[in-house]
């Protein structure tokens, strides 16, 4: 890159003294001089921003400098590729200038040096432009319009319309400086530096990822025009961040664009992302303006300096990435694994948001942060320790990173909604726990607000007991989509159960199946009061009966210890079959029909629940399944739904008709509808037919049924339609 010398700043004057500078028809509208909310905003701030310069500083060295112009240089021609909209607005100040001036034509001659090629109607306005003589007594744009050379389809030209609207806010904002001629032209109070790219070692694919920024005035740009206003004062940091901006950082987000070859906004959702992790970390109210953004965080605040090397920073990474990685995919392919265990990689158990099939968190981010809940705030502090890790790549040994980035894994991914909030408080004290265990690899626990504290103890513990235990079976075990982290529940003495664990969770389990074989071997249920959850059909549930609750009692005791002895039957040649068989021909033959025997034998006694009942501390057979965690959603009694659901489809009516009915908010069963219902009860049932009703007990010993209270029922209830029908 050329070095920053004098003889390479220009003021507008300077610049078109020595080129023809040359808008090409493949760039974009003039777009300063549009009327949108966001571009009146750009627009007055920059308007302002010159005039300051030019009014308020009586030091030359006190220069506003507006960055760097890029372009293709051919002997004195000049076509840039970026900074045509700052080019443009200059040149429509300096007309003003001199027409509002009266200066004479010999003197602003150069400004026949700038020319448009985006459009013959934008050539031809700029050439009758460089020739007219303003009324000052009428305002700008109407007067031009109504020339006879103002062509009526130039209404149609947004690069003519847009320089009609500038030209009124310049002659807003600068119609009483009387020697703004004089200021523009004959003082350096405007500057900028001109990079010629075949000179700077730049290639002319940097023109299609700069304009992949495309032709909308967007959020980038004005946020790029901004924030390069911090550096007015540093030519070479402004150089630098420049250069990052339409080299570097282009590269990083080029494989993310639109299908427009647009990135902008993956531009701008990083930068929301790093900088409302800055708002987090300092106390500063998160704000979804990027000018405010800038304003409170890289200007104003006591830490700006630091805060701005923070943000480009956490976009360098990501270009070191590309380095040496080839890819942003191939750093995440590396280190992370989807829903399976993969040895030296971290399994996530997901595929980030919509990208279906990649690990790629830095895309989810650009694409999705505060889009929609794909990335949520587990997804926002997994992303920050691996750009902790990137920023500190030189400190930390690679097998260390992996070590530290599956504890993040597990402590996030093993705390829940109630541990990881968006309020600011929560996620100050999380990202600082995240960043000290990914530099240090220890985890703070004098914070308030902490990941899961049960998940806490056991890293901490795992790492204690690190070199006497199989590390790899653990990882294969806490890889497993079920399990997500938290090993320490099957019990470190005991890890040669893990592949029978695996083996018989793997692929779609047969979930339900493998919840009767674990009732036939014992009560496994756990409870809070009266609440009690068992395994059902949905993966969810058995997630949690595997992850250790302060909430609910009797994980080790009855859970655990119940599916360590179903793994090691497994492991010496058992089977789910063999065992729920062995089970019911035990009861079967001893008729000890206890709750398990109903459970075991019957399916669909959890039809409908979620895993989660109400149980009667004081009768074993008063019980009610829930769709949901409210009783107030659907739920039933479980022997009512076997019952029914048995014999549905078998006891029909003399047209074909189902003659029973159950409902889904605990009423009783209805049979001969709407004659007569089946209430169950501890002992049996009551049968109720019109106003009679009908005590339909089983025979117990010790309140243990000593008959199938189910077979019992479905053949009274046989031969009650049997009768009703012969009738």
């Amino acid at each position: 890159m050329a070095t920053g010398n004098e003889k390479e700043k220009y003021n507008f004057k300077s610049f078109l003294e020595e080129y023809h500078v040359v808008i090409p028809m493949v760039q974009r509208d003039y777009a300063q001089g549009r009327t949108t909310d966001d571009v009146n905003r750009v627009r007055n701030r920059f308007l302002d921003a010159i005039k300051s310069y030019l009014v308020e500083s009586e030091d030359d060295n006190q220069a506003m400098k507006m960055d760097f112009i890029y372009g293709e240089l051919e002997k004195i021609i000049v076509t840039p590729l970026d900074g045509q909209q700052r080019l443009t607005t200059l040149y429509l100040l300096h007309w003003y200038a001199a027409k509002k001036g009266g200066i004479e034509e010999c003197r602003y001659k150069f400004l026949n040096n700038f020319t448009y090629d985006i459009r013959p109607s934008s050539r031809d306005f700029c050439a009758h432009l460089i020739q007219y003589a303003p009324d000052w007594s009428l305002p700008l744009q109407e007067q031009l319009i109504d020339q006879n050379w103002f062509m009526c389809e130039w209404h149609n030209d947004p690069t003519v319309i847009g320089m009609l609207v500038m030209l009124d806010a310049i002659n807003d904002k600068f119609g009483d400086i009387a020697n703004l001629w004089e200021i523009l032209t004959e003082t350096e109070r405007i500057v900028f530096y001109f990079l010629p790219l075949s000179e700077n070692g730049l290639s002319d694919e940097l023109y299609i990822k700069m304009n992949s920024r495309g032709k909308k005035l967007t959020a980038f740009e004005h946020f790029k025009a901004e924030y390069e206003n911090l550096y007015e004062r540093d030519f070479d940091e402004a150089r630098t961040v420049n250069h990052k901006f339409d080299v570097e950082w282009a590269d990083t987000f080029f494989p993310y664009r639109n299908q427009y070859d647009v990135v902008d906004n993956e531009f701008m959702k990083y930068f929301f992302y790093i900088s409302h992790i800055l708002c987090y970390e300092q106390d500063i109210e998160k704000s979804n303006d990027e000018f405010e953004l800038i304003k409170l965080i890289y200007s104003e605040s006591p830490d700006a300096v630091a805060n701005r090397k923070y943000l480009e920073d956490a976009f360098d990474c990501w270009y070191r990435v590309l380095t040496d990685y080839k890819s942003i995919d191939a750093f995440f392919e590396k280190y992370l694994s989807g829903f399976a265990y993969e040895k030296g990689k971290v399994a996530t158990f997901k595929r980030v948001g919509e990208y279906r099939g990649t690990q790629n968190f830095f895309h989810a981010c650009v694409k999705l942060y505060q889009v929609n809940s794909n990335f949520s705030y587990s997804d926002f502090l997994f992303l920050y320790g691996i750009i902790t890790y990137l920023m500190n790549k030189d400190a930390i040994k690679e097998d260390d990173f992996i070590d530290r980035l599956r504890t993040l894994r597990n402590l996030i991914w093993n705390s829940n909604s109630g541990e990881i909030r968006g309020d600011a408080h929560y996620m100050k004290d999380l990202l600082c726990q995240v960043k000290d265990l990914i530099l240090t690899g220890c985890i703070n626990k004098d914070l308030k607000y902490k990941f899961n504290g049960i998940q806490i103890e056991e890293e901490e513990d795992k790492k204690k007991k690190r070199h006497e235990i199989d590390i790899e079976t653990i990882h294969r075990f806490e890889d497993h989509p079920l399990i997500y982290g938290y090993a320490s529940g099957l019990g470190y003495a005991h890890l040669d159960l893990v592949d029978a664990f695996l083996s018989l969770f793997s692929g779609t389990p047969d979930f339900v199946k493998i919840h009767r074989a674990l009732l036939a071997i014992g009560d496994y249920t756990q409870n809070d009061s009266n609440r009690y959850y068992m395994g059902n059909q949905n993966r969810a549930t058995w997630s949690q009966l595997l992850h250790k609750s302060r909430n609910r009692s009797n994980f080790e005791e009855k859970t655990m210890s119940v599916l360590r002895i179903l793994l090691q039957r497994i492991k010496d040649g058992e089977n789910l079959d063999s065992i729920i068989n062995k089970f019911l021909s035990e009861k079967e033959e001893t008729r000890t029909f206890d709750w398990r025997y109903y459970f075991v034998k019957y399916p669909d006694m959890l039809r409908g629940a979620d895993g989660e009942l109400i149980w009667d501390e004081s009768n074993d057979y008063i019980c009610t399944t829930l769709n949901k965690h409210q009783f107030n959603g659907q739920h039933w009694n479980p022997f009512l739904n076997v019952i029914f659901r048995i014999l549905s489809d078998k006891l029909l009516d003399r047209d074909g008709k189902k003659i029973i009915g159950l409902g889904n908010y605990g009423e009783n069963l209805n049979i001969l509808k709407p004659i007569s219902s089946l209430e169950a009860t501890g002992t049996g049932f009551r049968y109720y037919y019109h106003e009679t009703c009908e005590t339909w007990d089983v025979y117990q010993e010790n309140s243990i049924d000593k008959e199938d209270r189910i077979a019992f029922a479905i053949e009274k209830i046989k031969n009650i339609v049997q009768e009703n029908i012969d009738a």
